[in-house]
């Protein structure tokens, strides 16, 4: 079985790669050297806006300091042929590694503490101001002066007579970083990529590491800059800080990829195609001086269009206006449901010996002022459903977020088979064997409910697995019939439903459901209701928040009674029920009898 929207994904990036090898045709056909040189800038920027896309449209984190890695390729490559003698081309790899250890370096702490986006983008900003600043006093650099570059031409010094041999190289480059950037992208590393742009929490919540997936697209990125920055120093001869290390080079690399459409494998493409072209012409047309630059005009009034008019880019809006014109497809030609599917789901392979499961001790959780949580203990056994009740406010989402990682408690402790686990990520918890739904539905709006599905199966199995872990998954959750809607268009029930299957895929030996059959209709809850009492049947250990009460009282095997962060009650439904405490906390009267 081939994953849904593989075959799409593999003909954009053709489509990507051809628009590559056109201009190289156009300009050569051409003859004119000067469209050959305007060919190859626009190839370098192709270049570099593929290897920005990684990271900044396709992960979702917004660079500032891909100009820094630009320089740093440029710097490194440069200065290693002109003091030691190094073939550029190992200078090259040298600056593209140099590149990829600053960028593992800057991502470091906005990446590890799970800092904001624009904390990330402000400080890739700083990373570069400061290098370009450090090397106006280098010496040894050239400082302000610059460096020169002295060399024969060759194809061994990437130093060329004519410019088509410039032309040529940069069509490789840009083609060789396209193809890994769509290998990367449409492999199993690419469902992670997307998953994370699209909803950290979700991404997290599916066993996703948010940490290592955004560092290893930032080296990527990093290391296909720092390759541009080596082959434009070659090109020109002379390289300075303002020209390799300038913020102009940063906005113009982002400009040029929005504008096309970042996260699209075409846009980084379409974007430089469009526009440096266009500058050109402008430059032309207006002769020297300060007029000619109003070609940044141009660039700033195609980037306003862009957000007002098309937003996704240039690619995005044809990508939408062709689906509005397709017919929609009919339900029944999606495919039936396949009739050798599994229906069982899968298992974390750890096994735990203890008829305990998890332990939580003493827990509090306090932000600020306020005492969320104080000295909650309970248990969860082994193939029990137990539910977490209490009014609004009583902590109960507190504590699951507790338990999955999200949050970190003040006091006390959560051990799941005995081993300590208050203190991992999210990712880490899941991968033990715990998997959580949220309150309010977290979804990949992107992706289609099959590819969320996958996307929490490739974490624990390779892609042949996965798919077959996904297909059962949707079979047994119902979701089959809507595998290829996107998440962003379906139903309350349908994202409800998809929550649990993106648990389910995970493979957890305990389930955390946050208010799963909130806002169902009684049909709906009643089909829930058989799902979970069938995976319990199973040996599926599950802990529930929930207030429809008619589900909690006829499903749960224990409860968990909260109410202002403290443990009431704990006990069989019917027992808990019955409690004096529990009646006063939920009606906010005194007991009968008293």
């Amino acid at each position: 079985m081939t994953p849904p929207g593989r075959r799409g994904r593999r003909t954009e990036a053709a489509l990507a790669l051809l628009l590559i090898w056109c201009v190289v045709g156009a300009a050569l056909l051409g003859g004119n050297p000067y469209w050959v040189s305007v060919a190859t800038t626009v190839l370098m920027w192709v270049h570099l806006c593929v290897a920005w896309n990684a990271v900044g449209g396709m992960v979702g984190q917004i660079s500032f300091g891909n100009a820094a890695f630009f320089g740093i390729g440029a710097y490194t490559s440069t200065f290693l042929a002109a003091r030691y003698g190094v073939n550029p081309w190992l200078g090259m790899l040298a600056g593209g590694a140099l590149a990829a250890a600053a960028g593992w370096c800057v991502g470091y702490l906005p990446f590890r503490w799970r800092l904001s986006h624009l904390v990330f983008a402000l400080l890739t900003m700083a990373a570069g101001f400061v290098l370009q600043f450090s090397v106006n006093g280098m010496r040894a650099l050239g400082g302000t002066n610059g460096l020169y570059v002295n060399a024969p031409s060759s194809l061994s010094n990437l130093r060329f007579d004519h410019p088509a041999g410039y032309l040529l190289t940069i069509a490789v480059l840009a083609s060789a970083t396209l193809l890994v950037v769509a290998l990367l992208y449409q492999g199993r590393r690419g469902y992670f990529w997307r998953a994370v742009r699209d909803n950290e929490d979700a991404a997290a919540a599916a066993g996703v590491s948010l940490f290592r997936v955004k560092q290893e697209a930032l080296a990527v990125s990093a290391f296909a800059t720092a390759v541009a920055g080596t082959f434009y120093a070659q090109q020109i001869g002379y390289i300075d800080p303002h020209s390799v290390l300038g913020v102009d080079v940063a906005i113009q690399i982002l400009l040029f990829a929005v504008v096309g459409g970042a996260g699209t494998q075409l846009g980084p493409v379409v974007g430089p195609l469009l526009l440096v072209p266009l500058g050109e012409a402008l430059r032309l047309a207006l002769g020297g001086g300060a007029a000619a630059e109003l070609h940044h005009f141009a660039y700033g009034a195609a980037l306003v269009a862009v957000i007002l008019l098309w937003p996704g880019g240039v690619v995005g809006g044809v990508r939408r206006m062709l689906q509005s014109r397709r017919p929609p497809r009919p339900a029944d030609a999606q495919g039936s449901e396949p009739a050798s599917a599994v229906v069982g789901p899968p298992r974390a392979p750890t096994p735990i010996d203890s008829d305990t499961l998890v332990e939580v001790a003493g827990i509090g959780k306090r932000f600020g002022g306020l005492q969320a949580l104080h000295d909650v203990s309970f248990t969860v056994r082994r193939g029990e459903i137990l539910g977490l009740i209490g009014p609004n406010g009583a902590g109960k989402t507190t504590m699951f977020s507790i338990l999955g990682g999200f949050q970190r408690p003040s006091a006390g402790e959560v051990r799941y088979g005995g081993e300590r686990i208050d203190g991992l990520e999210p990712h880490e918890i899941c991968r033990r064997g715990i998997a959580r739904t949220f309150q309010i539905t977290q979804s990949f709006p992107t992706l289609t409910v099959f590819d969320t599905v996958l996307t929490a199966a490739l974490v624990r199995h390779r892609m042949a697995a996965a798919l077959g872990v996904a297909q059962a998954v949707l079979v047994r959750t119902g979701l089959w019939e809507r595998r290829a809607a996107l998440c962003a268009e379906v139903t309350l029930a349908e994202q409800r439903r998809l929550e649990v299957a993106r648990a389910l895929a995970t493979g957890p030996t305990v389930l955390l459901l946050d208010e799963s059959m909130a806002g169902l209709t009684p049909r709906e809850t009643d089909a829930a209701l058989r799902l979970l009492r069938s995976l319990r049947d199973e040996g599926l250990t599950i802990v529930l928040i929930e207030h429809v009460m008619r589900a909690v009282m006829n499903i749960c095997d224990r409860l968990v009674v909260l109410d202002a962060g403290r443990l009431l009650a704990s006990g069989t439904p019917s027992a808990v029920a019955s409690d004096p405490q529990v009646i006063r906390a939920y009606l906010g009267a005194a007991a009968p009898g008293r």
